[in-house]
């Protein structure tokens, strides 16, 4: 009788093991997302801006794979708040997945602390074509993180000129081409008239744009030797705002904290200097019924004597992987999608520049724009607008000061150019 009780006791326990194994089993193969009929459950996180477009492609992706279901997060981008609220994720041991990285100074950042994976042998793996993301992202990858891919790019940056039609049709005057920046001054300058609220502005250049495109196009970044360059487009940007005064001035901008998109969809601008967000801005206040501006879009004004198209931006906004995520495989799959071309042609669709260059990705975001001059995009060569260093948002902050006391006539810009390389150093070799 003993010895049958025993018998059975030990079965019992027996039993026990193997269904606790067996549960143990089929919870990491459903973490790890290699088997088990439970979907793994991703955790994306991007910032609000992005919710309607990348909304649609995790959509897609989840019809696409029905063993992996992605949840998407939004985080405010408003004064930094997406970039401390990641990092908090990351150190806090969040079950966040997968997140999105905006501008190559986060992805520096990211990189260097280790909260991003380093995904350079799956890429491999998986024979990704890195080339169709262009040279800048080459670039970055060789500078920034030596040679290793951390993440993938899915939206790239160019600037360009946009401007009214119904300006330009009243003044009777052709539509913008492929101009100098001499020229564009001078067109500017025409255009301007009028008075208070009756006031009409040839152009508009946003004073939240640091870089001197100008010096970028012509070869020269902040962080060269020598920033003559640099100081000829700080003068430039003088003459536009102060001696022609055919942009509302720096002064003027930044004391009424002026609205650059409203100041265009308003009417009162005939020209504006900016980048290819535009677009989906304007389309997007003209669905809203916000503005009824009729609108196009031009090349970036290039320097003197500069002979082939050339415009300012790069790869811009990237997506990577959580280190702590315990469904990597499925995270790759996930970003995989999105920076590949179907997920770009739905980021193409919604008026988004993708950072991946194909005939599929280029008609759709051709076709959403219905703006003609949007091919531009495609044709021109795109110098970097940040240089891939893991100290550019000091340098950018340095320059930023230099250049808010010359535009606020505190000083000139040999002066302006002379303290920042100074302050440049102590960056640089601290």
């Amino acid at each position: 009788m003993n010895k049958k009780l025993s018998y059975l006791r030990l079965l019992l326990i027996a039993t026990l093991v193997v269904t606790i194994v067996g549960c143990s089993s089929n919870n990491t193969n459903t973490q790890s997302g290699t088997s088990g009929n439970e979907k793994v459950v991703l955790e994306y996180y991007t910032w609000t801006d992005e919710e309607e477009y990348m909304q649609k492609v995790v959509e897609a992706f989840n019809a696409q794979n029905g063993d992996i279901e992605v949840q998407l997060n939004t985080i405010s981008n408003n004064s930094n708040e997406y970039n401390t609220k990641i990092m908090t994720n990351l150190s806090g041991g969040s079950k966040m997945d997968v997140y999105s990285i905006n501008g190559t100074s986060s992805l520096g950042l990211y990189s260097s602390k280790n909260q991003v994976l380093d995904i350079t042998d799956r890429i491999k793996e998986a024979n990704l074509d890195v080339g169709a993301y262009g040279p800048s992202f080459q670039d970055i990858t060789e500078v920034l993180t030596e040679g290793k891919y951390f993440a993938l790019p899915y939206r790239t940056s160019q600037y360009a000129l946009f401007y009214n039609k119904s300006i330009f049709d009243r003044e009777g005057i052709p539509y913008p081409t492929q101009m100098t920046w001499e020229k564009y001054a001078e067109l500017a300058k025409s255009l301007t008239k009028g008075e208070g609220s009756d006031k009409q502005w040839g152009g508009y250049y946003a004073d939240w744009i640091t870089a001197p495109l100008g010096a970028l196009q012509a070869g020269t970044t902040v962080l060269d030797d020598h920033l003559d360059e640099v100081a000829n487009w700080l003068d430039y940007l003088d003459r536009i705002y102060y001696q022609d005064q055919s942009h509302m001035s720096y002064k003027q901008m930044k004391s009424q904290s002026t609205d650059w998109i409203k100041q265009f969809e308003n009417g009162n601008v005939a020209m504006l200097v900016n980048g290819e967000w535009t677009i989906n801005m304007l389309k997007a206040d003209i669905a809203d019924g916000k503005t009824d501006i009729e609108f196009d879009m031009a090349p970036l004004p290039l320097p003197e004597g500069t002979k082939e198209s050339i415009t300012v931006g790069g790869v811009s906004t990237f997506i990577g992987i959580n280190p702590a995520s315990d469904n990597i495989d499925a995270a790759f799959k996930f970003i995989q999608f999105v920076s590949g071309e179907k997920g770009e042609s739905i980021i193409a669709e919604s008026s988004v520049l993708p950072a991946y260059a194909s005939d599929k990705t280029k008609e759709s975001f051709l076709n959403a724009t219905g703006i003609q001059g949007s091919s531009y995009f495609f044709e021109a060569n795109t110098v970097v607008e940040n240089q891939p260093i893991a100290q550019i948002d000091e340098i950018n902050r340095v320059y930023g000061e230099q250049r808010d006391l010359f535009l606020f006539q505190e000083q000139d810009s040999a002066k302006a150019i002379q303290n920042f390389l100074e302050q440049r150093q102590s960056v640089l070799n601290p």
